[in-house]
């Protein structure tokens, strides 16, 4: 006997585990970077997000008017619509988003610093609100944006889970 488990029993159980990975490795669903991120169709090696069993990851999202939103406030706002929109092509709301990673780039309006209260003041419109009370788990960091380049302040990645009850976009 080893910590409870009969030892006859192991190849039983390393069988089993296996078999739950492999099940859960089969499960996932690549979706493609939609326009609002990838306006020149460019054939990158990146999903827009992927699908394991209940569980979708986005990659890193930018607002999609960059030229006309010029600061973090308005940024994060365009940038979370589009996440929005997305969420919804996948029968998710931003009520089901569990995580999310927020990097902000260097804002020449703000000394080149990340315009953290911009970046609140356009997020606390989307989360923890009256009509929508889901508050996710976030890290938020200042970095260089490849997108800074072009005007981009703010790129954000998140988690979203499937409510058990709700039936998937995936048939």
């Amino acid at each position: 006997m080893l910590n409870g488990v009969t030892i006859k029993h192991l190849p039983l159980l390393a069988v089993a585990l296996i078999g739950s990975l492999t099940a859960s490795a089969q499960e996932t669903k690549q979706i493609p970077l939609p326009a609002s991120q990838n306006p020149s169709n460019s054939d990158l090696p990146i999903s827009g997000a992927v699908w394991a069993g209940d569980t979708l990851y986005v990659s890193g999202w930018l607002d999609p008017d960059l030229k006309t939103h010029t600061d973090t406030t308005s940024q994060t706002v365009g940038l979370i619509k589009d996440i929005q929109k997305f969420l919804e092509s996948q029968k998710l709301t931003l009520g089901d988003v569990v995580m999310m990673h927020v990097y902000l780039g260097g804002d020449p309006a703000n000394g080149g610093k990340g315009d953290y209260a911009g970046m609140t003041a356009g997020y606390t419109q989307f989360f923890g609100t009256r009509d929508q009370p889901n508050k996710p788990a976030r890290t938020t960091v200042q970095v260089v944006l490849p997108a800074g380049a072009r005007g981009g302040l703010i790129e954000i990645d998140l988690v979203a889970v499937r409510p058990k009850c709700q039936p998937g976009p995936r048939e």
